[in-house]
């Protein structure tokens, strides 16, 4: 037998709990009964080749957010959240994020939490020009869900790659590149900035670019779109506002989906 590892969740009814599942397209894979008529204290359930036990046991909870999540992978979230919701209790509708994936969650009838995602398609674009494969970008680009600003973007990382064919098909679809900004500019917005709640980020230059770093993570490529504002490439939907003042960056606005957050310079 492979190595592999299978969640248990204590539930405080299994034969609900698997008549739930069934009912959102997980299949029976195993079932074990108790004394009580039609009662059962064990069941194996599974969704495509995932599986996760349920025991009896479990207790009831008014937690927003119970122990355990489920992620599970499928290959159109938007379909399954036309599915289900109506069926379901639905705790965030299909979105994209900032790691590549486009998303839904809902919440089971025990109240633990359960994700669909599947690769978004600024992921599958990114992707596609990282690895040279003009399939993933022309399937991104056909989807018509990527924003002009984020085509723009892509271009200029298709042309950091020399890939001729990827970026004749951006620019087919109506990409530009990325305005020119002097360095002395770039270099005004380097410094590190942090929001009244408490997270910061660093800015630096490096090699005729920007990069942000929030705190405990990893720089982020910022791409500019026009003389103040910047796409982080890694984030779908966001962008980095840098706020000037008489010649002077005073703080930056990061926006992302219509939520602000806004950063002073320290």
């Amino acid at each position: 037998m492979s190595k592999h590892v299978v969640p248990m969740i204590h539930v405080p009814d299994v034969r609900a709990t698997v008549n739930w599942y069934q009912n959102i397209g997980f299949r029976v894979v195993e079932v074990h009964g108790n004394e009580e008529p039609g009662g059962l204290s064990f069941a194996i359930v599974a969704f495509g080749s995932g599986q996760v036990m349920f025991r009896e046991g479990g207790e009831t909870s008014t937690k927003r957010r119970r122990e355990v999540d489920l992620y599970t992978y499928t290959d159109d979230v938007d379909a399954t959240y036309s599915e289900l919701k109506d069926r379901v209790d639905v705790v965030q509708g299909p979105h994209n994020t900032f790691y590549g994936m486009r998303e839904v969650i809902i919440r089971d009838l025990n109240g633990f939490w359960i994700t669909f995602g599947q690769e978004s398609f600024f992921g599958m674009l990114m992707g596609g020009i990282h690895e040279g494969k003009a399939e993933l970008v022309r399937r991104a680009i056909d989807s018509g869900q990527l924003q002009l600003e984020t085509l723009n973007v892509a271009l200029a990382a298709a042309l950091t790659k020399d890939n001729t064919e990827i970026v004749d098909m951006l620019k087919n679809a109506g990409a530009t590149p990325p305005p020119e900004i002097d360095l002395a500019t770039l270099q005004s917005y380097a410094g590190r900035y942090k929001g009244a709640n408490g997270p910061e980020i660093e800015v630096t230059l490096k090699d005729g670019r920007l990069f942000a770093a929030p705190s405990g993570h990893e720089p982020v490529s910022l791409w500019p779109l026009d003389q103040i504002t910047f796409k982080p490439v890694a984030f779908d939907g966001a962008s980095v506002v840098f706020n000037v003042e008489d010649r002077t960056t005073t703080g930056l606005t990061f926006i992302q989906d219509g939520h602000r957050n806004d950063l002073k310079r320290l």
